[in-house]
């Protein structure tokens, strides 16, 4: 996304959903969006979004997508709020019992995660090191190749044409494999091949087209392909090194695994704190049992039960 568009994607976002009115309740510079009754404000939103994990924050609000889809459920939710509030069901018991619950659902979720927060941090680059030398022999880089490919386009032309080409270029390369590199300046359409020649280096898997990765890992070192055919046209491949596994040293590793340290050390905290709550004596009279078994299933089932009990 270019400097800039990110904002003017949220303001037509916002001039799309809002409507011309502003909200009685809120100043409109605190309104995000309105759809119908439904109005989310910039501190619901800000709510919301403290909600995704703090290391991927920024870059699910900048996913146009997720912050569209994160917006529209805001406001239909805002929506059937309203429409609950207007009809008074927002006073029913049941309700307020229910949204009683769901904020000490939240609370203790921001609750536990402040908990962690706040407790001494580990020294997560040493628990790195050490969890690096005990299982070093098992960090291996993946296997990479080099690889040089011509690239005859099919946008210009039709396939056939371009496929018809690319078949005539293997044939010169199969009479001559000396020329591949001097081919690639005569033919190839890939925009990079004019800087780099038609050539990557230390290429892994996933960072190709499968069809082309399928392809280049399979060769041999110096084999040439026929045409493979792509997304962009017509690939001819020539595998120019297999480039093995090598152990990778702390410093490659580091951050992923003090990244994963962290989460632990977190884990823990979280675990432990739980397991000392969990872990107090539950007080709950038999009568408090009997009654909510009463408002459970009715006075009719406890009689029943009374009568089984008497019974036996």
């Amino acid at each position: 996304m270019k400097p800039g568009s990110f904002f003017i994607f949220i303001f037509s976002f916002v001039l799309i959903t809002t409507g011309a009115q502003a909200s009685e309740q809120l100043d409109e510079s605190e309104i995000l969006a309105k759809r119908g009754k439904g109005v989310v404000s910039q501190t619901t939103f800000a709510a919301r979004a403290a909600k995704i994990p703090a290391d991927s924050r920024n870059q699910a609000l900048r996913d146009r997508k997720r912050l569209q889809d994160v917006i529209n459920t805001l406001l239909l939710r805002a929506q059937l709020a309203a429409d609950a509030r207007e009809a008074g069901y927002d006073k029913e018991q049941i309700v307020i019992d229910r949204m009683k619950l769901a904020a000490d659902s939240e609370l203790a979720a921001a609750w536990v995660e402040h908990y962690i927060e706040m407790q001494p941090e580990a020294d997560f680059e040493q628990l790195a090191r050490e969890y690096y030398e005990f299982n070093k022999s098992g960090m291996m880089s993946e296997p990479k190749i080099d690889v040089s490919h011509i690239l005859i386009s099919n946008e210009e032309r039709s396939d056939d044409e371009a496929k018809a080409l690319a078949d005539s270029i293997v044939k010169k390369i199969r009479a001559n494999p000396a020329s591949f590199d001097e081919l690639v300046l005569t033919y190839s359409e890939d925009p990079s091949s004019t800087g780099n020649k038609g050539k990557f280096y230390k290429v892994k898997k996933g960072d190709m087209v499968s069809a082309f990765e399928e392809v280049a890992f399979a060769l041999e070192n110096g084999e040439i392909s026929e045409p493979v055919k792509t997304e962009y046209g017509y690939h001819i491949i020539r595998l120019d090194a297999h480039v093995p596994s090598t152990q990778m040293s702390f410093e490659e590793v580091k951050e992923p695994i003090m990244a994963n340290e962290r989460k632990r050390h977190g884990d823990r905290i979280k675990r432990d704190y739980l397991s000392s709550l969990s872990a107090l004596d539950v007080e709950m009279t038999k009568e408090a049992l009997e009654e909510m078994v009463r408002r459970q299933y009715g006075e009719d089932y406890v009689e029943s039960q009374d009568g089984s009990d008497k019974t036996e």
